[in-house]
């Protein structure tokens, strides 16, 4: 009973260290530093705003309602983001199958400690992002304390655990009813749409947090689609009983019967999902490959002239479409840049009694901007791991040039971004804009491609996938300046930069000239800069080998 038990334990441990263990987010196996940070960070913004609330009490009954929706909400995002980042590890992975079945393991003793060690790891985030602001703002407020922490905590637990329920449903509904090839395929799709979902919650609130009495206002029409206001509703009814608002007891019993469903599907279709991802690991999970299509052929040709370059190209996209934590960066990353769009084209207007969407035009200018800034950020972002670094053998022996791998990467990039642009001229096509405004935008945006991947780009001197991290090279203050202090400034320019452009169409030529001027600039630039790298090295290539040849 003792060998049974101890090796369940084992099993739990290894399970649990598999969430943290990423090259990603870690150097060199620094799992307790990297639990650290990880609910170091999703603790901070509720007691940042518990503490900033601390001044602005007593306030009127529908700013409390507002403030408890707030920890409502974040423990409804944080949990989501929290399930989406770790999708490939709710479940096991063809790792922990192909090691852990060849010994004397019981499958149901597997899947347990998978269990347990994942109820361990979403406890641990929900606990951290709820313990602090759960004792202090009721500390705050003008309510019975230890009432307001019990509704508070049940409330926002709650939430929490709804949202991973529905996640990890969600991944046990897609492996069940999709095969390998099409659940590869659909997964990121909806990692990308469900983060812009929970992005979407935030923006609506800092934007919309002062409209609750009319969003909640009887009868409730669009509210019933929210799962955080139903847990709103848990709060209030918990806090207030018979004297709460009439929208709380009809969302808690939303937020009741949410829960309960999303439980039953978790239950019934996670061993399911236990023993398909079990047989595709033992089948083996490649497919094959038919030859690629004629007109890609043909572009990558067209536009890739040097075989070294060919062929990290092919390499950075094999890589990308093989490896799901790129693809789960990648969907933060777009997931966040359509949350910013769609934010800034969507607005809501109070028409009796209630908000109803319409589009905004400086909002829709906006589009082409954020979205092509943070598809090129996630490219950079996800070329910087190194989660590839045994693949860096093959270039050491084939000697390729460390300069045609950071120009595959910038034209990767590019030829993203050029796609990007595409959908969203139709979208805005769609939404009725004539072909004056297409020009701009299509102007704008290739240009917008340029130089937004030689920016990103020009520091790039190694193989994609393939640069080991160096500890203390990461600049937050220098990311939060470019994403706070850089972006904002730069969308609204270019928002007023093509207002200007629909009325003068003549002064595109400037823009394109000024465009090629600065990318040609930066070219002269970053080869100067790859010289004197290579002088300083003693050049050998990238890569120092023994030299036996």
């Amino acid at each position: 009973m003792d060998d049974r038990y101890g090796e369940f334990r084992m099993l739990v441990e290894h399970f649990f260290r598999r969430f943290f263990d990423n090259d990603t987010i870690q150097v060199d196996g620094d799992t307790q530093t990297t639990v650290v940070r990880a609910l170091s960070i999703v603790a901070m913004p509720g007691l940042t705003y518990a503490f900033f609330l601390q001044n602005q009490y007593p306030r009127p009954l529908w700013g409390e309602i507002g403030d408890h929706y707030f920890f409502v909400m974040l423990s409804f995002v944080v949990m989501g983001a929290v399930s989406i980042f770790e999708w490939e590890m709710l479940f096991p992975d063809r790792l922990d199958f192909l090691v852990l079945s060849p010994l004397s393991l019981k499958p149901m003793q597997m899947l347990a400690a998978k269990a347990a060690a994942l109820i361990g790891f979403l406890a641990l985030f929900l606990v951290a992002c709820n313990i602090l602001a759960t004792w202090w703002l009721p500390a705050i407020s003008r309510f019975d304390f230890f009432r307001h922490v019990y509704a508070h905590g049940a409330a926002v637990l709650l939430a929490g655990v709804f949202a991973a329920l529905f996640f990890l449903a969600l991944g046990g509904v897609l492996l069940c009813v999709l095969d390998a090839a099409r659940f590869r395929l659909i997964s990121p799709i909806m990692q990308m749409l469900s983060v812009m979902l929970l992005v979407l919650l935030i923006l609506h609130y800092v934007q919309y947090g002062d409209s609750m009495q009319t969003l909640l206002s009887e009868p409730l029409k669009a509210a019933r689609w929210l799962p955080p206001l139903w847990f709103l509703g848990v709060y209030e009814q918990l806090l207030h009983g018979d004297a709460a608002q009439p929208f709380a007891r009809e969302m808690a019993q939303y937020a009741i019967r949410g829960t309960v469903t999303a439980a039953l599907v978790v239950l019934l279709t996670y061993p399911m999902a236990w023993a398909r991802m079990r047989r595709i690991s033992i089948e083996g999970g490649s497919r094959r490959q038919g030859p690629p299509s004629r007109w890609w052929t043909r572009l990558v040709h067209g536009v890739i002239r040097r075989p070294g370059e060919r062929a990290a190209f092919h390499f950075i996209g094999q890589t990308m479409a093989r490896n799901n934590r790129y693809q789960v960066y990648l969907a933060m990353y777009g997931g966040t840049g359509l949350a910013l769009a769609v934010a800034c084209a969507v607005r809501f207007r109070a028409n009796g009694g209630s908000l109803q969407p319409v589009l905004f035009d400086e909002g829709l200018h906006a589009m082409m901007p954020l979205l092509l800034f943070w598809v090129i950020a996630g490219l950079h972002t996800a070329f910087a791991f190194p989660l590839n670094l045994p693949a860096r053998w093959v270039f050491r022996i084939t000697g390729v040039n460390v300069s045609e791998c950071a120009a595959a990467a910038r034209k990767w990039a590019f030829l993203c971004a050029a796609s990007v642009m595409g959908c969203i001229v139709a979208v805005l096509r769609v939404a009725g804009w004539d072909m004056r405004h297409m020009v701009v935008q299509i102007v704008c945006g290739l240009c917008l491609c340029l130089l937004l991947t030689d920016g990103f780009f020009f520091f790039q001197q190694s193989v994609p996938f393939n640069q080991p991290r160096m500890p203390g090279r990461t600049n937050f203050p220098l990311m939060l300046t470019l994403y706070i202090g850089v972006l904002t400034p730069f969308i609204f320019g270019m928002i007023h930069l093509e207002i200007l452009l629909e009325k003068n169409l003549a002064k595109l030529l400037l823009l394109v000239l000024t465009s090629i001027a600065i990318h040609v600039a930066l070219g002269v630039l970053r080869r100067g800069s790859e010289e004197v790298e290579e002088e300083m090295e003693g050049y050998e290539g990238e890569f120092q080998v023994l030299g036996l040849s």
